[in-house]
């Protein structure tokens, strides 16, 4: 594989994210409105304004404290309890969902996206490999996501210890689960987002169409929101763990996918 050629294709497709209006709100809007609006909002409610708890929000902090039993978080007020179950679980959803948007609207656009503009077919006859090609696309896509997914997760701290530690007068951010979440978590999701978008990409003919499939995705993660918040399950170490290594077999089983249109006649005919 060159790599030369690779680094080009790759260099080529992040510059074209940046001429791009639609995806570069898209990257801006979502981390903005997950990352900083949301525990901004979140946060400050629950510390700086009185109100009684629902019926549904109490069962899921019961359920949250008969899980977790640690005396610490149980010597807490009923406020840091609610701040510390939305810091470390249902804002760790919420967050997940950063990574997939954002790749997943990057991805759709790799194959689509260069028909759209009039240059796929030259991509195509170009003395390149369709292994070279289908390798930039996953690359364009997953540095701009990964780097856009580092830099909300610094922000969030920043908001996070910034409104608490008035609070706890300590920084409760990141937990051990964030740090699982970004270091095994985060990179597998974003590899698997990006395959899934990059093979539907190579497949349909419109960048709606790769976008309304490859949305799908997104379901899982609200999913896992539903369940924490109705206290079904918690993404707690063990089950980040899991979901890690499931994962990842998933992303084994689409590379082989992916390999078999390692084929440029057979992505020829497919988008043109």
């Amino acid at each position: 594989m060159n790599r030369t050629i690779v680094k080009a294709i790759t260099k080529k497709d992040i510059k074209d994210i940046f001429r791009s209006r639609t995806l570069l709100l898209t990257l801006i809007l979502i981390p903005v409105i997950f990352c900083l609006i949301v525990p901004t909002g979140a946060i400050s409610s629950i510390l700086y304004f009185n109100f009684d708890l629902d019926a549904d929000t109490q069962k899921m902090l019961d359920k949250f404290l008969s899980k977790v039993g640690n005396e610490e978080i149980l010597a807490f007020s009923l406020q840091e309890q609610l701040v510390y179950l939305f810091v470390n679980y249902i804002m760790a959803s919420l967050f997940l969902l950063v990574p997939v948007i954002t790749a997943s609207t990057i991805a759709a656009n790799s194959f689509v996206g260069e028909k759209e503009r009039k240059t796929l077919e030259s991509l195509l006859f170009a003395p390149i490999t369709a292994k070279e090609l289908f390798v930039s696309k996953v690359l364009s896509s997953f540095i701009p996501a990964f780097s856009i997914s580092l830099i909300s997760f610094l922000l969030s701290g920043v908001i996070i210890n910034v409104l608490s530690y008035p609070t706890f007068m300590e920084l409760i951010f990141p937990s051990l689960n964030w740090i699982v979440l970004i270091t095994l978590l985060l990179p597998m999701v974003l590899i698997l987002t990006i395959l899934l978008n990059v093979l539907i990409s190579s497949r349909v003919k419109t960048y709606q169409e790769a976008t309304n499939l490859g949305g799908v995705i997104v379901l899982p993660i609200i999913a896992i929101l539903i369940g924490q918040v109705s206290g079904l399950f918690f993404l707690e170490l063990s089950l980040l763990i899991i979901l890690s290594v499931a994962i990842f077999a998933i992303n084994l089983v689409l590379l082989k996918q992916i390999a078999k249109y390692n084929d440029r006649h057979l992505l020829f005919e497919k988008q043109i």
